[in-house]
């Protein structure tokens, strides 16, 4: 109790003066999360239904009293400098994509409707919202939250299928996350099909090297060793399939990646526009800088726009628990909408559509540049050479798969509103003035 008091006088005076303090130990608490992940019951409850239940997770607390947060004229959402990409095999074992629930122009109106909440829920309940059978952590202490080194629906070469998390150490032991059968034992990945959760549904470790013992058909207990990370991968990667969702986030309210202390909000960038056309749906590589080449798409003016428009953001998501290792690189929003509202009220539209719907994996080839702009790039050098380079931007072309059409509505003046979802259901939301002149 004299230590707590000691502290409590200490960070009072520190504040006082302008000086925030941590002691050693403190400052370790925070950086791991050390705790029961269990949460995600009260968790996926307010993510899901935008605050409405009376009993939401305490570590919301704090959020309750700003549901959403609005980015101030001017303000520009930070390009936060990243997790090592999966091999090309992995896409062997990625499901058929889920059609895109986008529309290339908007439904036509009698006025502006009034928005309806958007919530995991409200995107995707079932896949959002599938129970995993019991379980943890691949890592120790494996009741505690883990920094992520990669996210769902990020890119790769060319979608990341999966979460990364972080490692303790080199070498670190991995453990079973759920006690299930093994299966598909591959050199650098294989299945545990979970016992108790949905029929079907299975995990995928990858850049494991196996303990004696771990072989096709073997049956393992929660937090069993299954071996170690491969020599200087310092993560595991985690896919999980759910049966009529195909890949799903593992880091959702309900999952075993669930982060209960993730309450940031999302970052979205200024609204940029393109014309529309071919040039506007440029296939990429994504890991590319984009300082590298140069946008083939021609801009224009957001006070004068016309015709078809390609709408560009950046949106992403930094979470809070950051990398101890390497340098904590953005992660993937887990969903995106954007409607065009009357320029006097954001809390009306004229016509709303989903952007993203990141409950499920992202198609590849062709439509997927339909999903990411010109500006996306992930680079992630630095995890492996010191003083190499690291980034990563998602652009979406939040005016749609196939832009907007500016004559469906009269000239004038609007807002446009981006609003996006992390997976812990933080709703953040960015309005910027624009005029249609056909």
């Amino acid at each position: 109790m004299t230590r707590i008091i000691a502290l409590t006088l200490l960070c009072t005076a520190s504040l006082s003066t302008g000086v925030v303090v941590a002691s050693p130990s403190l400052a370790n608490v925070f950086r791991t999360h050390h705790g029961p992940v269990h949460h995600s019951k009260n968790l996926w409850r307010w993510s899901v239904s935008g605050g409405t239940t009376t009993t939401p997770a305490p570590s919301t607390a704090a959020h309750r009293k700003r549901a959403k947060h609005t980015y101030r004229s001017g303000q520009s959402a930070p390009l936060l400098i990243v997790t090592s990409p999966p091999p090309a095999t992995q896409t062997a074992t990625t499901p058929p994509p889920p059609a895109s629930t986008s529309s290339g122009s908007p439904d036509p109106t009698p006025g502006p409707a009034a928005n309806q909440p958007f919530t995991l829920r409200s995107v995707d309940a079932r896949c959002f919202g599938a129970t995993p059978a019991p379980g943890g952590w691949p890592f120790a202490p494996t009741a505690s939250v883990h920094p992520l080194r990669g996210s769902f629906d990020e890119p790769r070469d060319p979608v990341h299928i999966g979460v990364d998390i972080e490692a303790p150490r080199d070498q670190a032991p991995v453990y079973a996350m759920q006690s299930g059968t093994v299966r598909n034992v591959q050199p650098d990945h294989f299945d545990v099909v979970a016992r108790g959760g949905p029929k079907g549904a299975y995990l995928q470790y990858w850049h494991v090297k196996v303990a004696g013992g771990i072989h096709a058909g073997a049956v393992v207990r929660r937090r069993q060793l299954l071996g170690t990370v491969k020599p200087h991968m310092l993560h595991v990667h985690i896919s999980e399939y759910v049966p009529g969702c195909g890949l799903v986030n593992p880091a959702r309210p309900h999952g075993l990646l669930a982060d209960p202390y993730n309450t940031e909000w999302p970052s979205i960038g200024p609204l940029t526009a393109t014309a529309a056309g071919p040039r506007a749906w440029v296939p990429l590589t994504v890991s590319q800088a984009p300082g590298e080449v140069a946008d083939p798409a021609r801009p224009v003016a957001l006070d004068a726009l016309s015709g078809t428009v390609d709408l560009r953001a950046n949106v992403t998501d930094t979470p809070k628990l950051r990398m101890q290792h390497n340098l904590q690189m953005p992660l993937a929003p887990a969903a995106i909408r954007a409607y065009l509202a009357p320029a006097t009220n954001v809390h009306r539209h004229l016509f709303m559509r989903t952007i993203f719907d990141g409950s499920r994996l992202l198609p590849t080839g062709s439509p997927l540049w339909h999903y990411w702009a010109f500006g996306t790039y992930r680079q992630n050098a630095c995890y492996f050479t010191a003083g190499a380079t690291c980034g990563m931007r998602m652009v979406w072309h939040v005016g749609g798969p196939h832009g907007f059409d500016t004559t469906t509505v009269p000239n004038g003046a609007y807002k446009y509103c981006v609003e996006a979802l992390t997976i812990a259901g933080v709703d953040g939301r960015r309005c910027t003035a624009v005029r249609i002149s056909n």
